[in-house]
């Protein structure tokens, strides 16, 4: 068998919060069920693709999928589950692979090229994979393997759910071809619609020289990198992580968006999940960080500490809420939300007083049995403001 050059192997987990469910509750099997907090504020989390069928996706208001799917079963998050699993798969990874990337929770790339002595054929390692995976997790994924990152995820992609995909060497551009423009990094939707009158559709239409001075005017110096990924031509390494003292949370948005409503709704249902899993686990955080990414894939961040560590959400999204409005840019267009709570350390003595802390306790208990959203008197909830 011909030894690639370059091989890369992808591996997304299907619709991981809702499939975590069912692997805790089998009788969700195959239901349209969807993870997130109840209306009138509540957001999807996570929609299974049963129920993805009538249009549900998640970062949707919990009331807009409701209308959608009237027999959705709502599901509340429970983070400690999907730590578990995630570090059940990376005990899986860690044992095949010698260095894994984690793009998040349910992402990660793999270097395989020095395992092609061991593992000559590709189709055979990504099924090793998927059936690690499900043996240790009861999740299924669908592994992609190719010669960049680009082409895999893509592969990958086009193939979920529960699928496996090969692209060989010299086969990247065929492949290519016909996929949709959004597919490829760089492309969102504004890009996209002001292509379609060319009926630049697909990634092959970025190659035809017909459109050259349209693309040029259109993308200026950063043509030579989209056509470039257009080929599947992508060296961008694996760079392996290690897991870090944080918990976090993110969404890919189905339309862009530049509603800072919407966006504090989005950051603040992460940040009630994040706050109750650490209440859950005895920590508390001492900073946080948001997360965006715009129409143009740039990323941008800004951190703030807190004063001192916090695990109740009311008291942190003062903190969160500003660093969000610090980040926001005029007109810009925003298709990724993310939240990360940092430097966890356990419930420093006194945080609360012991009314209180029972208090945060019974709270917990009442969103764990009925998934309603409340807080707690006589601290600031701008939910009640």
């Amino acid at each position: 068998m011909l030894r690639w050059p370059r091989q890369i192997l992808f591996g997304d987990v299907d619709a991981m919060f809702a499939s975590a469910a069912a692997v805790k509750d089998p009788t969700l099997t195959g239901k349209p069920i969807a993870v997130g907090g109840p209306p009138p504020r509540g957001i999807i989390a996570a929609a299974s693709y049963a129920v993805r069928a009538f249009g549900v996706r998640s970062a949707m208001p919990t009331a807009e999928a409701l209308r959608r799917c009237p027999h959705l079963q709502l599901i509340p998050p429970d983070r400690p589950l999907y730590r578990r699993l995630h570090d059940d798969m990376r005990r899986v990874t860690d044992r095949l692979f010698p260095m894994t990337e984690w793009g998040s929770i349910d992402e990660f790339y793999a270097d395989t090229t020095d395992l092609q002595t061991r593992h000559p054929d590709p189709r055979l390692l990504a099924q090793l994979v998927k059936d690690s995976i499900f043996e240790a997790t009861g999740l299924r994924c669908t592994i992609a393997v190719a010669t960049g990152k680009t082409v895999a995820k893509i592969a990958a992609d086009a193939s979920k759910p529960d699928g496996l995909a090969i692209v060989e060497p010299g086969r990247e551009a065929a492949f290519l071809l016909p996929q949709p423009l959004r597919a490829l990094p760089g492309i969102g939707p504004k890009t996209a619609a002001r292509l379609e009158p060319f009926s630049i559709k697909t990634i092959g239409d970025l190659l035809d020289p017909r459109w050259d001075q349209v693309l040029a005017r259109m993308f200026g110096h950063r043509l030579l990198w989209i056509r470039e990924l257009a080929q599947g031509r992508d060296r961008e390494p694996v760079i392996g992580d290690r897991e870090s003292k944080s918990s976090s949370h993110e969404t890919t948005f189905e339309r862009d968006t530049a509603d800072p409503a919407f966006l504090e709704d989005v950051l603040r249902g992460f940040l009630r999940m994040l706050a109750r899993d650490l209440r859950q686990e005895g920590l508390a955080a001492e900073g946080c960080t948001v997360k965006l990414k715009d129409a143009r894939f740039a990323v941008t961040t800004r951190q703030r500490r807190f004063s001192h560590p916090l695990n109740y959400d009311p008291e942190m999204w003062p903190t969160v809420r500003q660093a969000l409005h610090e980040l926001m840019k005029p007109h810009a267009q925003y298709r990724l939300a993310g939240l990360t709570l940092f430097s966890l350390v356990p419930i420093p003595a006194g945080l609360y007083d012991q009314r209180r802390r029972k208090a945060v306790q019974a709270m917990d208990t009442i969103i764990a049995r009925h998934g309603a959203v409340i807080g707690l008197g006589g601290v600031c909830d701008d939910d009640n403001e």
